[in-house]
């Protein structure tokens, strides 16, 4: 099998997926939506369908009420279709943090994949079309009730978690 793929595109591919991840976790909406074409087709595994913009409005309030959520993407494989459109399969695997009213918390963890398909638009690879495959989820409920010792700020740790730009990996990415 022969790849037909160039470096520079696996390169933007790449970033563009670890962008829509980092832009999710650090609440920064415009690096979230920077991989997407702005009529993008999203269809997440029948629990939504719509532009990605829509999406961003859709998940937005979900991932604000949790406690913490953390996306990963791997095993990125990119090769073009029979069309010769770009595409790429990308595992992704998300932890989402939910306390409850009575204060427990549960880890939500959902193994899936985004296929993507990309094209170029103003001199740059933008995902034009996503459908997010639902592999496995599973619910972890904690034994630990103190919330206190989930998060590093309350600890005094130097470098701070955040899902803002007071998250300690911007002091270097904005230097």
């Amino acid at each position: 099998m022969s790849y037909n793929v160039t470096a520079e595109e696996r390169n933007q591919i790449s970033q563009g997926l670890y962008a829509y991840c980092r832009g999710l976790d650090r609440f920064d909406r415009e690096l979230a939506l920077s991989p997407f074409a702005a009529d993008a087709h999203l269809v997440y595994s029948g629990i939504f369908e719509g532009t990605a913009p829509e999406f961003m409005n859709w998940i937005w309030p979900i991932h604000a009420r949790m406690f913490v959520h953390v996306h990963r993407v791997v095993n990125i494989f990119i090769e073009r279709n029979p069309d010769g459109d770009l595409v790429s399969e990308s595992y992704v695997q998300v932890l989402l943090r939910t306390t409850s009213a009575g204060g427990s918390m549960t880890d939500n963890i959902g193994n899936g994949r985004y296929v993507d398909r990309w094209a170029e638009q103003d001199g740059r690879l933008v995902i034009v079309e996503r459908d997010y495959v639902r592999d496995a989820t599973r619910a972890y409920p904690h034994e630990q009730q103190d919330l206190s010792a989930a998060r590093p700020e309350s600890q005094g740790a130097a470098l701070i978690w955040a899902r803002d730009e007071s998250d300690a990996s911007y002091r270097l990415l904005r230097a």
